[in-house]
């Protein structure tokens, strides 16, 4: 059998998908539809319910690249289908436009100001150096599965809150529904942690936990953790690595040491910054240890 350009299967699973999903899916609509992200966009395949109102959004690139491989078209299929299922939004699309129903269902992602300019233009933000912190609302969380959606200017100005609330509550729920998680690098490494004083944040789902070091008071927590001033690497958007300050700590080599992690490591989608940060526990400031070349162009 010929291989489908994106087109034809693009067509192929609009044409297809309902066959494998139960009767309760017979009305809903099949649409697709670009979907935008922090620094990419995607074609997402959105499943509609004409009564429910409610709608799951698939990766549709990714399971391209999945045939491409070549993974068996019965069985991307079968994929899609069972992704679909699980994806039932926990929250109605129409309640989104109601602040008190979505509230307890706010949380906060971080990015990168400058590789997210044009997707930032559309959100409100909080800038912290180069980094950019935005609001978002929990639609779904299965397993290892997180579906959100961000908090729009033009959202914000139908819910009739001002930013300063919208931020505090996010923040707050934020850390109940993605509670921070430090570790110790030695654990992760198998090794005796005074060999390695290194820890890593994240949260407890490991999904956007670089976020959890800006939770209010947060990086003064992991100051008395570490025992002083420390440096925060963002090795992706899901966790960053805590190095506490000593006299014979090199900055160039660890932004060197980063720069190369994540380009031969971290998917670009989940890139976070191509440097470090330095956080003074005394005088309560987070710091860019800035690079001066342009990863985005190396990788």
């Amino acid at each position: 059998m010929k291989r489908m350009n994106y087109e034809e299967f693009e067509e192929y699973v609009k044409e297809n998908l309902k066959i494998l999903l139960p009767e309760a899916y017979e009305d809903f609509d099949i649409l697709i539809r670009e979907v935008r992200r922090p620094g990419y966009s995607y074609h997402g395949l959105m499943l509609t319910g004409k009564e429910e109102g409610c709608g799951v959004i698939a990766d549709l690139d990714h399971y391209y690249q999945e045939y491409r491989r070549p993974v068996p078209i019965s069985k991307i299929m079968l994929s899609i289908a069972s992704m679909v299922q699980e994806r039932i939004p926990d929250v109605e699309f129409g309640d989104i436009q109601d602040y008190e129903k979505v509230r307890s269902r706010l949380f906060i992602r971080v990015m990168n100001r400058m590789w997210c300019w044009d997707y930032l233009s559309r959100v409100p933000y909080r800038a912290i150096e180069d980094l950019a912190v935005t609001s978002h609302i929990l639609v779904t969380m299965n397993g290892g599965q997180v579906s959100s959606t961000p908090v729009t200017k033009e959202l914000l100005e139908t819910y009739g809150v001002s930013e300063d609330q919208l931020f505090e509550d996010a923040m707050e729920n934020g850390k109940r529904l993605f509670p921070p998680e430090i570790r110790y690098m030695a654990d992760v490494l198998e090794v005796n942690r005074d060999e390695r004083a290194e820890r890593i944040i994240t949260n407890a789902h490991g999904i956007n936990g670089a976020a959890a070091l800006f939770y209010p008071g947060e990086m003064d927590e992991v100051a008395g953790l570490m025992g002083g001033d420390y440096y925060a690497v963002p090795t992706s958007i899901h966790e960053m690595i805590l190095v506490p300050d000593k006299e014979d700590i090199s900055e160039a080599k660890m932004n060197q040491a980063l720069q190369r992690t994540i380009c031969d490591i971290t998917d670009e989608r989940d890139w976070l910054s191509d440097h470090i940060y330095f956080y003074d526990s005394k005088q309560h400031v987070f710091l860019s240890i800035g690079f001066n070349g342009d990863l985005k162009s190396l990788a």
